[in-house]
């Protein structure tokens, strides 16, 4: 029999331990809960951040995927749904099942299907061309596409807003600016607890 570098050792190891499998949730939101995909690993397609607004008062991520189904797609169209106090927690952050399958999003269509192929849909819940996003959202954003830019090696200034990248809508309304999300991905990094 083997010995290790220490007399008490054996050469013969225990399995590293696997982890729980992860319960399927159809939106993972709760708080502390990991942005990271149910396979551990983010697709390399991704190569910017398209955002938007519900262009509704209330709703969230369940609310959206209904109303996507009704209209005949397959399930939601974003990635990513942070809630305004209405249907789900003011700046809750909630995960779809396409990003957990890391699979092309239905939320921003143009002629080559570039932004829905490669762009990470994230869907703030207003009507931004009559208010402006709540404080809680507006950090929640910044938090969110910083782990994105970070693991997704995504620039600032491939952050994006539907109407810029399609001119054909108002959304995310003329109270959202993404400015201030793009100096935040520029500003020096400090220390944060990502979930």
């Amino acid at each position: 029999m083997q010995r290790g570098p220490y007399p008490a050792q054996q050469a013969r190891r225990d399995p590293p331990p696997q982890p729980h499998p992860i319960q399927p949730r159809p939106f993972a939101s709760r708080p502390g809960e990991s942005w990271f995909p149910r396979s551990g690993r983010i697709s390399k397609r991704w190569t910017t951040v398209v955002v938007h607004h519900s262009a509704t008062d209330s709703g969230g991520a369940r609310a959206f995927d209904r109303f996507h189904r009704g209209k005949g797609w397959d399930e939601l169209g974003y990635h990513f749904v942070i809630g305004n106090g209405s249907d789900t927690a003011d700046g809750m952050i909630e995960v779809g099942s396409r990003w957990h399958s890391q699979k092309h999003g239905a939320h921003c269509k143009t002629p080559d299907q570039y932004y829905n192929e490669h762009g990470i849909g994230i869907c703030l819940v207003g009507d931004f061309t009559r208010s402006r996003p709540t404080a809680r959202q507006m950090q929640s954003l910044v938090k969110l596409v910083k782990f994105l830019s970070y693991e997704c090696g995504i620039p600032a200034q491939r952050v994006t807003t539907h109407g810029a990248v399609t001119h054909g809508t108002l959304c995310p309304g003329k109270f959202f600016a993404v400015g201030p999300i793009r100096r935040a991905l520029l500003a020096p990094a400090t220390a944060t607890s990502m979930p």
